[in-house]
């Protein structure tokens, strides 16, 4: 399992870092960081349009896959952390479990005639 970990979070930082620069490649109006950086050869390799929605696309992928490694990286148990659980870790799973053998508190209320009768003004 710790090998999984490791291969997911250089995953992540890999797919961060590409994301950061796919964000910085895009044009805006104004020009900005996409013109500087590429010089406009995305535009010219693949057109105007056609390097707008490919960088449009490949954003929304790397987002998504943003989004699943940051959730799995959670979800599996991180190496090295001492859990009460067991062997397994400590992963949000563990720490969100509720104890079964809570006791119930019986909060009593005043729905009974004569004690209404009793607060009213």
């Amino acid at each position: 399992m710790n090998a999984l970990y490791y291969i997911i979070l250089i995953l992540f930082v890999l797919v961060c870092i590409m994301l950061v620069g796919i964000i910085l490649m895009q044009s805006s109006k104004s020009g900005g960081m996409g013109s500087a950086m590429t010089g406009n050869a995305l535009n010219t390799a693949f057109g105007g349009q056609a390097a707008d929605k490919l960088l449009v696309r490949i954003t929304a992928i790397l987002a998504a896959l943003f989004m699943v490694f940051a959730i799995s990286l959670n979800i599996i148990p991180t190496p090295g952390s001492v859990s009460s659980s067991g062997p397994g870790g400590n992963s949000i799973m563990d720490r969100n479990k509720t104890e079964i053998d809570r006791p119930v508190i019986n909060v009593p209320v005043g729905n009974d005639i004569n004690e209404s009768e009793n607060d009213s003004l």
